[in-house]
């Protein structure tokens, strides 16, 4: 038996490894059932500037040598381009450090690394997805670009889960077409752990994507049309045993997005059932990943993807891009790898076609989870919590920390006590890119404490070094390690100098709505984690003396210093007050989202009426995810409409405001920005005696 407080030895990490990936691949990841043989490991890459391995500034294309490497490798098969830069005629051998997606066959981190790593540098990792063999055509729409007279149609992108393209709020009235009614979508891709292989053999498309054309034949049917069968169809094709079909359910959250951002009755005569739409469907497997791991790369393809189907729909209009998703921990201060490359995309785009282009992303719902603490530590001075593992999770949690200066994690001593024990053990810090062995009080093996080192998340982005604590799942299954459950102390000590500011923040780990349990939240406790709550009138607000915090509980996609990328934060129609679950700004990270919008009229009638997953239906959705859709739908109509391009950022959204909305009150800034987007409909009247 290993002694609970004996040190273990640090063990290394691939350089771009990190230590999500790691530690679920290293214990218990295993292939997906009745997978194809052939299993390929998707990558975000740029190239490297290299001369014999080494960076060269004088050479007249320094990205040379890496084009070489990277074209031959493509010729033999040991590197495949993905769909959306083959379609293109290979534009990662044509550009500098514009970051594209890769599949290798080989899994091996150490032998890509050995390979490539001098010719291509690893932005992020995604999931291994399984190699269908079929016929596959790179997912572009048709080139029908047209330049717009007067006020253009707006573009509207929701990236999502579960999308009911064939509900009647997407669709516009055509008496020529059989059935009455066409498709607004250009083209909704249907992303999937299962790929197609390009013809040629030269890329692969993740998926599948389909056009204006084959969803104009499915709506041909008319009165015979059967939604849920086509659905059921698609998912059989593409989906893993097991896997979640939102798109088979009555609620789909992805439907219920496009709904609010771009949804409209055809027969209304609503302007906005002329707007072109896009769409992506994100797998199942990586929303129910919440963590981030699986559905980062995803998102940040599904951005590039709809940027680039854009530039076939008009040569004049502008396309505002809805994602609705969000992690908790991360950097939050804008070198999160999804952040940062959805950004350097988005900005690039603009620049390259002089037409507006923007993201709206949901600032987050976790004000009150007690995720976040926040410590100041004198030297010498040991400060303590618990983090608590609930029981039957499935899943493991993840314990970010990270210092203000990242320099300091190097005085920073951490002991974990296990549950119902008093046999701590001492974590000093390793080496960066090392992890250590945490065990429980039997000696048992049961998580690790990683060091990541500062590294490249995006051209000219560094994301700073910090801790992860990862714990196995409570659920014993014969397969995994199981972490006990209930509440593990840590204890943190900062060694001599002046006081360390750091910052811990639990990863998301819950079950998506709808979605099988799997996953259950772990978070903080400490006895003045539970103070007066003037809000609800009761007990269960963190004290300020306290180290368990609700500043700072954002999204950590959502600190992107791009002004084309808006945060949105939910209020509630009475009084246009912050919903309680919305998140909160704070210095050390970012101050406030940048505006709100209503998602709730009151506490008897939480929620917004939006589209079901099948026409017809209605349901009820609250959530800042709701009002990022309402933010995009105003956000669109007022860039439509624009006689010329506006220039991003405050002045922009201050501009959405006027027309659409109301400032903030002062004292609510940290939580709703710059003002709130309002709907007339929704506003209680106000009684005058």
């Amino acid at each position: 038996m290993k002694p609970a407080d004996k040190a273990a030895p640090s063990e290394p990490l691939v350089p771009w490894d990190n230590a999500y990936a790691h530690w679920s691949r290293a214990l218990w990841t295993t292939e997906p059932d009745g997978a194809a043989p052939v299993m390929l490991q998707p990558a975000l890459v740029r190239l490297r500037a290299t001369r014999n391995g080494k960076a060269s500034k004088t050479e007249t294309d320094p990205f040379a040598a890496a084009r070489q490497v990277l074209a031959k490798a493509i010729e033999e098969r040991a590197l495949i381009l993905d769909a959306v830069d083959a379609d293109t005629g290979q534009t990662a051998l044509a550009t500098d450090n514009a970051p594209f997606l890769v599949y290798w066959p080989d899994s091996d981190p150490a032998r890509i690394d050995n390979r490539f790593g001098t010719a291509i540098e690893v932005l992020q990792l995604g999931r291994r997805v399984g190699l269908s063999r079929g016929k596959g055509k790179p997912g572009i729409a048709a080139r029908n670009a047209k330049a717009a007279k007067g006020p253009v149609r707006p573009i509207v992108a929701v990236i999502d889960d579960g999308i009911g393209f064939l509900n009647a709020r997407f669709r516009r009235l055509d008496a020529a077409v059989p059935g009455g009614t066409r498709t607004r979508f250009h083209a909704v891709w249907l992303q999937a752990f299962r790929t197609i292989a390009g013809a040629a053999g030269g890329y692969v498309q993740a998926g599948r994507v389909l056009r204006r054309a084959e969803i104009d034949a499915m709506l041909a049917a008319g009165d015979q049309l059967e939604e849920d069968v086509i659905y059921r169809g698609l998912n059989a094709d593409l989906l893993e045993p097991g896997a979640h079909r939102s798109s088979e359910m009555s609620f789909s959250h992805g439907t219920a997005i496009l709904d609010a951002a771009a949804g409209a009755d055809p027969m209304a005569g609503d302007p906005v059932s002329d707007w072109p739409l896009l769409a992506v469907q994100l797998p199942p497997e990586a929303v129910d990943n919440t963590a981030g791991t699986q559905l980062e790369p995803m998102l940040v393809q599904a951005v590039r993807w709809c940027l680039r189907q854009a530039r076939h729909i008009s040569t004049s209009a502008p396309i505002v891009i809805n994602i609705s998703f969000a992690t908790f921990a991360g950097p939050k201060d804008g070198t999160k790898a999804v952040e940062a490359l959805i950004a350097h995309a988005v900005d690039a785009w603009e620049t390259a076609t002089g037409r507006p282009a923007r993201v709206v992303l949901s600032w987050g719902n976790a004000r009150r989870t007690r995720q976040a603490a926040r410590m100041m530590l004198q030297p010498g001075v040991a400060q303590a919590l618990h983090w608590c593992q609930p029981p039957d999770d499935y899943t493991a949690s993840y314990l970010e920390l990270r210092a203000d200066a990242p320099a300091d994690l190097a005085r920073l001593t951490l002991r974990v006590t296990p549950p119902g024990t008093n046999v701590a053990q001492t974590l000093a810090l390793m080496a960066a890119n090392s992890s250590r062995k945490v065990f429980d009080a039997r000696g048992n093996h049961v998580g690790r404490l990683y060091h990541i080192g500062r590294r490249t998340t995006a051209p000219g982005v560094i994301s700073p070094a910090h801790l992860v604590l990862a714990m196995a799942p409570t659920v014993e299954d014969g397969m995994r390690p199981v972490t006990p459950h209930g509440a593990w102390g840590l204890s943190f000590t900062a060694g001599q100098g002046s006081p360390v500011a750091l910052r811990l923040e639990v990863q998301r780990d819950d079950t998506v709505q709808g979605y099988r349990l799997n996953g259950r939240q772990s978070y903080l406790d400490h006895p003045l984690a539970e103070g007066w709550d003037t809000e609800t009138l009761d007990y269960g607000a963190p004290e300020a003396a306290g180290p368990i915090t609700r500043a700072g509980t954002h999204s950590s996609f959502a600190s992107a210093p791009s002004p084309r990328v808006l945060t949105v934060a939910a209020a509630v129609a009475d009084g246009l007050r912050p919903a309680r679950y919305s998140a909160e700004g704070a210095p050390w990270v970012c101050a406030a989202p940048d505006l709100a919008a209503i998602a709730d009229r009151g506490p008897a009638t939480p929620g917004r009426n939006v589209a079901g997953t099948f026409t017809g239906s209605r349901q009820m959705l609250d959530g800042t995810s709701v009002a990022a859709a309402r933010v995009t739908r105003e956000l669109a109509r007022m860039l439509g409409s624009a006689a010329a391009m506006p220039i991003p950022g405050p002045a922009e959204i201050a501009a959405l405001i006027a027309v659409a909305g109301q400032p903030a009150a002062p004292a609510d800034a940290a939580r709703l920005g710059a003002g709130v987007i309002i709907d007339p409909e929704l506003m209680l009247p106000v009684l005058v005696a």
